[in-house]
């Protein structure tokens, strides 16, 4: 199953298999967001499953709202989370059967699950920092879990609730607007590569350089959900892309319209660590 950002109604018949809606002032800024009505008119439109997306770290004084606001959407599809905070919550609507558990990086292992599916979970993104060996093994001892792994798009490399641009803002006395900008880079002094960032109302996040497309190991592997991210994407690209991971279109085709852009196969071949210069 392809799962697709949606960002503007008219977009509908263009999407994947399901249907990713962010929700507004409970989900990253990536692009655009959806209040609890207009969710619900997109639902009544279409026969697709609707997932919606609620990722941030939320502090406690946000909880009452946002039960407030699953109650009206505990109908939807599928919910994909990252704070363990909410797990009660789901619990108690009973929808726990619903989630998916989408840390960046946890998942690194079959036995990662093991504990949250305790709780009722068991549905889990795969962690964007493991090689595709290391996702083949997880496979092998799926029993009755599903994954998602993100295959297309920037992935991210960094998250915190403090906002760092503004503080940047602040201390340098600068006249511009920095939240909510999808044109922002940064670069370390000793490298050349430019991540992306955006600042929004939920924090600050750092993305990698390049755009992963890892549409032939997704056709590989035995994987339930493939998610393919948007932001920082082109409109045109990313429906290309949802061509290219619906069969619409060769990966030839796709490459050679994309000629000049330098995708990357981010970590599935190779390993992260720390090391000593002498050693990397």
């Amino acid at each position: 199953m392809i799962l697709t950002y949606l960002y503007k109604e008219d977009e509908l018949n263009m999407m994947g298999d399901i249907i990713v809606l962010s929700l507004k002032d409970y989900s990253f800024n990536n692009g655009y967001s959806f209040t609890v009505d207009e969710i619900l008119k997109i639902k009544s439109q279409t026969n697709k499953p609707i997932f919606l997306t609620i990722t941030p770290l939320f502090h406690d004084d946000e909880f009452r709202e946002l039960i407030e606001k699953l109650e009206k959407l505990k109908s939807l599809d599928g919910f994909i989370f990252q704070d363990l905070g909410l797990v009660s919550i789901f619990q108690d609507l009973d929808i726990v059967s619903k989630v998916i558990y989408a840390p960046e990086t946890f998942i690194t292992n079959h036995i990662d699950k093991e504990y949250f599916m305790e709780t009722g979970i068991n549905k889990f993104l795969l962690s964007r920092e493991i090689t595709k060996e290391d996702i083949t093994m997880i496979l092998k001892y799926k029993k009755d879990t599903s994954y998602m792994y993100c295959a297309f798009g920037y992935q991210m490399l960094f998250y915190s609730y403090r906002n760092h641009l503004s503080f940047f803002k602040e201390k340098y006395n600068l006249d511009i607007d920095l939240k909510n900008k999808l044109n922002l880079s940064i670069k370390e002094e000793t490298r050349d590569e430019h991540y992306k960032v955006i600042e929004d109302e939920r924090g600050f996040r750092i993305y990698k350089d390049k755009i992963l497309n890892a549409y032939t190991e997704a056709k590989e592997l035995n994987i339930e959900y493939i998610i393919l991210d948007r932001v920082f994407i082109t409109d045109d690209m990313y429906f290309d892309a949802i061509k290219l991971f619906k069969g619409e279109i060769s990966l030839d085709k796709f490459n050679d319209i994309y000629k000049n852009i330098p995708f990357e196969k981010a970590y599935l071949y190779k390993e992260i660590g720390l090391f000593k210069e002498n050693e990397s």
